[in-house]
């Protein structure tokens, strides 16, 4: 009868294991910091090796600066800067709340940049690109390539931003009042966009510098 008993125990504790959920590891890191000045990952300090997750907040202070990695594509934030990162099938999101950010990006590891809650940039056919967007307004940013061109959706209105040309856009349709700008493209659903000077040469050196070996750390 004993026997019996632990018998039937043993039962019961096997069939309650079986019926307890697997619970899942932790995910990957989708990421690394592979250098950071005065800056956070959520709310702890950004330092080099730092892993990026799925759903991370980075910022950084006015002096600051953090560079990422994601596989072969890379980012960089400047001062004052934060930006939401998601994972997503094809490669890494980045949303720039505020700020700007500098971002190289590869074959096979799209990271894409969103805005303004409408605007979305990655390279043109996925090819290598180099650029920078920066927020310059609740309803204005300024975007530009200095290697491949890039293809800027603003509401679902698409436009391609050739390497060495850069444009600041509004949203709101206003030139600023000034009438001897010509608009590139017109509409209050793809925005005002105005060219602007090439991106300055020292700038441009700096994002050359930093992403002279995107396949690289």
């Amino acid at each position: 009868m004993l026997k019996r008993l632990q018998v039937f125990a043993i039962l019961v504790v096997v069939a309650g294991l079986t019926a307890v959920p697997a619970i899942a590891g932790p995910s990957a890191p989708m990421g690394i910091v592979t250098s950071a000045q005065r800056a956070l990952v959520g709310h702890a300090l950004a330092v080099d090796g730092t892993s990026i997750y799925d759903g991370d907040t980075l910022s950084t202070e006015a002096t600051g600066a953090v560079r990422l990695q994601f596989g072969g594509s890379q980012m960089i934030l400047t001062g004052n800067t934060v930006v939401s990162l998601n994972k997503t099938d094809a490669g890494v999101s980045a949303t720039l709340v505020s700020g700007s950010v500098r971002f190289a990006s590869v074959p096979g590891s799209l990271l894409e940049v969103r805005a303004l809650k409408s605007v979305v940039v990655r390279s043109k056919d996925n090819q290598s690109a180099v650029g920078q967007l920066t927020v310059t307004g609740p309803a204005s940013f300024q975007i530009g390539s200095t290697k491949g061109a890039l293809d800027v959706s603003v509401n679902g209105v698409d436009h391609v931003v050739e390497a060495s040309t850069a444009y600041n856009v509004n949203l709101d349709g206003d030139n600023g009042g000034d009438q001897n700008k010509s608009p590139r493209a017109a509409g209050t659903s793809g925005g005002i966009w105005l060219a602007v000077a090439v991106i300055a040469a020292g700038t441009a050196v700096a994002i050359w510098l930093a992403f002279r070996s995107p396949s690289r750390p």
